[in-house]
């Protein structure tokens, strides 16, 4: 369960998602540094090491979605976590090389996702979906996109959250950064299963990442609990372009900080 927007900038982009979780979920981690051959990335993590959104010293995104509309055929039992995902494919150079390592990939056992990857070189966006037994991809233009999924109905998550993404963009006269924190806090028409930000009995948004990439690095933010109770982060780690590949061990690159 989550919502993801992406959004072009001159010289980048910016990407929030909130994850949407059951109560009863252990709360994640917040965001660190990770060192890849020729890469670093940074992400949040569950206690386990998996994650739902990664970005690497490339430019390069990566967002997980549980695909809930489509039956997979092991009848829903959790073999293996999709959240492992982005860590096996998040120091890939560019879209070549990732899709390579996605397309060696045994699937066998994961249910249903799709995956989102923006790729800052290319400025070119990949999503690969599993159904539980074949993969599909897809391809889209550098261009703003959203994403969204609910254990409720991914059609319905759709239509309504679409509806309020599409009322938001009658107002982007703001800076985007503003314009992309304040639609995932939104609660149109009611806050409830497909308001963006999630308040369920069961279930609520959990936490807002937001990435911001351009100039000489990307910043990866995070909120943790449902991003409509406040507008400050918890955490920030900004990572430097190519940081893997120049990185002195005296002088980390990446700063992580309370904000």
């Amino acid at each position: 369960m989550c919502t993801l927007t992406f959004v072009p900038t001159k010289d980048g982009y910016v990407a929030g998602m909130n994850r949407d979780e059951k109560l009863t979920r252990s709360h994640a981690l917040p965001p660190e540094r990770f060192d890849f051959p020729g890469s670093a990335a940074v992400f949040p993590r569950e206690n386990s090491g998996g994650t739902w959104i990664g970005c690497n010293s490339h430019g390069n995104l990566l967002a997980l979605l549980n695909w809930n509309d489509v039956v997979p055929p092991f009848g829903g039992a959790t073999l293996r976590s999709r959240g492992v995902l982005i860590p096996e494919l998040i120091g890939g150079d560019d879209l070549a090389g990732t899709h390579a390592r996605y397309a060696q990939l045994d699937l066998s056992g994961f249910l249903p996702f799709r995956l989102i990857g923006a790729f800052l070189g290319e400025s070119f966006i990949r999503e690969w979906r599993w159904d539980g037994l074949r993969r599909q991809e897809f391809q889209f233009a550098w261009a703003k996109r959203h994403w969204f999924s609910s254990s409720v109905s991914d059609a319905l998550a759709w239509r309504e959250r679409g509806q309020t993404c599409e009322n938001a963009e009658r107002d982007r006269s703001r800076e985007v950064v503003s314009w992309v924190r304040d639609l995932h806090q939104s609660h149109d028409p009611v806050p409830g299963p497909f308001s963006i930000c999630v308040h369920r009995e069961d279930a609520v948004t959990v936490s807002y990442t937001e990435v911001r990439c351009g100039g000489d690095g990307v910043s990866v933010s995070y909120r943790n609990g449902s991003p409509c109770f406040t507008d400050l982060f918890d955490t920030e780690v900004s990572l430097a372009f190519g940081a893997a590949r120049n990185r002195n061990p005296v002088n980390e690159s990446c700063a992580q900080t309370s904000i």
